[in-house]
């Protein structure tokens, strides 16, 4: 059996108040309203019962990354040159 090793990220839907998202390696998330969390392997959550708590009570979001962005890094904006 294959394991998906696809990055995941989780944003706070709440708009007032941090919330705290416990993922199966023992570690806590805490997000702010708004906030997206860093990237994540999806063993994190997969299985989690409070991950999926917190999806079906509306507090969070947890969206995949698409493969082309690199690991841990926002897509880059492309620089313009001086001459255009």
């Amino acid at each position: 059996m294959r394991r998906s090793n696809m990055a995941l990220r989780i944003r706070s839907l709440r708009t007032a108040g941090p919330i705290l998202v416990p993922l199966n390696s023992g570690r806590t998330v805490r997000l702010s309203p708004g906030q997206d969390s860093d990237e994540l392997p999806d063993t994190e959550v997969a299985g989690n019962a409070a991950v999926d708590k917190l999806r079906r009570r509306g507090l969070i979001d947890v969206t995949a990354v698409a493969a082309e962005a690199a690991p841990g890094r926002a897509p880059s904006r492309k620089r313009q040159d001086a001459g255009e």
